[in-house]
């Protein structure tokens, strides 16, 4: 006996809301499939994760707020 004719079977005799769960988690395991055969097209930002990572370590909280007020002082002097 196959996997669909077992399924047959037991859909056969649960109530009508099991059968609806039965239905949306098949649907949910299709919709899955499809979209994971599908590759990502090229021109998606995908392709760019990781192209603006700093090579140093990213700077200290203290650090970003010394350069800003810099930043400040110069624009508004």
């Amino acid at each position: 006996m196959t996997a669909a004719e077992k399924l047959h079977q037991l859909i056969q005799i649960l109530p009508e809301e099991q059968i609806n769960q039965v239905l949306h988690f098949a649907e949910f395991l299709h919709q899955t499939q499809l979209t994971s055969d599908r590759a990502i097209p090229p021109g998606t930002l995908t392709g760019l994760r990781g192209i603006a990572k700093r090579p140093e370590p990213a700077p200290s909280d203290d650090e970003l707020q010394a350069e800003y007020t810099d930043y400040l002082s110069q624009k508004y002097q």
